[in-house]
């Protein structure tokens, strides 16, 4: 009996794996849109907020960035932020070609949320394309011209695929391993299933015609979810959220355990706080029924420890899950994880999953850059002082 259970849960989670892994090869090998004739003019909307991470090496980056049209760069800070803004005039006297406009935001707390910086950036944006991103992505060569080009008839909004690249800590390696096993996991086959109903704050775009008449960021003062509500938004006018192939890096420093466990229970929390009170019950089912088969390697070691006959069919997907991996890193994300961050991957594949199922049920605080939040289903928030 426990011979023929652990073997059909083996099976199962192959099943799953084969299927994804055929969906993101078939996803990178599509005919991509044409390049527009003239590239249309770009506002690349940047809020910058003081933390852990690496601001030179992403800006360093930014000021370097070969998008074929013209572009404008506002970046956003806190008007107490001086190390920020000291940085940023720096750069901009080290790279002469690259002269962002400087906005700052004054908040009595003296860390103005994300939403109220995009919100300022938006003030005399002047490009056809309204594009934001986060102030830890590093922009590859080819990111932001893949999204403009996905903006086509009918495509209200595109966006891309995350690889994390930090592995300066342990914790930072655990984050980067847990995102590079099942961001293009999880993203790219959904779109097989259904149009996505969301989009990935990291970094995206829209037309600015279509980004007024959507009504913005209107009425996100209060709100956290800027990529959530700007995706609701965009399909409630008739028209597509993109998932793009452009892949950008994330440097994500988690100096500490503390650190992984606050963003993890933070990516969990907001989506199941913002984003699925809006969604419909088959949208649910599909993310639920997408994700369940992650949990499939942790019930095989469970039933293990019983009994043995069980390791077997574990070793199986164990295989499966670092084959996969190899492949996705070589042939996907062309980022290799170091030798010492692999067995990281054995968490993931065992453990991970299950946290994240007890997230989905945890409270509704989270600590985001220095400042605790307490989120209301919908997507508005109040600061825990």
């Amino acid at each position: 009996m426990f011979g023929f259970l652990s073997a059909s849960l083996a099976a199962l989670y192959l099943l799953d794996r084969a299927w994804k892994a055929l969906a993101v090869a078939h996803f990178f090998r599509r005919h991509q849109p044409p390049a527009p004739e003239n590239w249309p003019g770009l506002s690349l909307i940047q809020p910058v907020t003081a933390g852990p991470n690496d601001l030179r090496a992403v800006l360093t980056l930014r000021a370097q960035n070969p998008y074929p049209g013209w572009m404008e760069q506002i970046i956003v800070c806190d008007a107490a932020d001086s190390v920020s803004q000291a940085l940023i005039r720096e750069l901009a006297t080290a790279f002469p070609a690259w002269q962002p406009r400087l906005v700052f935001v004054d908040t009595p707390g003296g860390v103005a949320p994300k939403t109220l910086k995009q919100l300022a950036g938006l003030e005399g944006a002047a490009g056809d394309i309204i594009c934001f991103v986060d102030d830890d992505i590093l922009l590859r060569p080819e990111t932001l011209a893949a999204l403009v080009r996905h903006l086509q008839s009918g495509v209200g909004a595109t966006f891309g695929l995350a690889c994390y690249t930090n592995h300066q800590t342990l914790w930072g390696g655990l984050m980067s391993a847990f995102v590079n096993a099942n961001a293009l996991l999880t993203y790219v086959p959904f779109t097989y299933l259904a149009q996505p109903y969301t989009i990935t704050g990291h970094v995206y775009a829209l037309r600015r015609a279509d980004f007024e008449a959507i009504g913005g960021l209107s009425g996100m003062q209060r709100r956290l979810d800027d990529d959530h509500e700007l995706a609701r938004r965009v399909r409630h006018a008739g028209l597509r959220n993109c998932q793009t192939p452009a892949i950008y890096d994330v440097d994500n420093e988690l100096p500490s355990l503390a650190a992984f466990l606050a963003q993890m229970k933070r990516w969990f929390v907001f989506p199941r706080q913002m984003m699925l009170p809006g969604t419909s019950f088959g949208q649910q089912f599909l993310t639920l029924g997408t994700s369940l088969p992650n949990l499939l390697p942790g019930l095989l070691l469970l039933l293990a420890l019983f009994q043995p006959v069980a390791w077997s069919a574990l070793a199986v997907c164990l295989v499966a899950f670092y084959l996969v991996y190899f492949w996705e890193e070589r042939a996907i994300l062309k980022r290799a994880a170091p030798a010492w961050a692999w067995p990281l991957l054995l968490l993931v594949a065992l453990v991970l999953p299950f946290q994240a199922l007890f997230l989905l049920f945890s409270d509704n605080t989270v600590l985001w850059r220095g400042q605790r939040y307490r989120v209301r289903r919908g997507g508005e928030y109040e600061i825990i002082r």
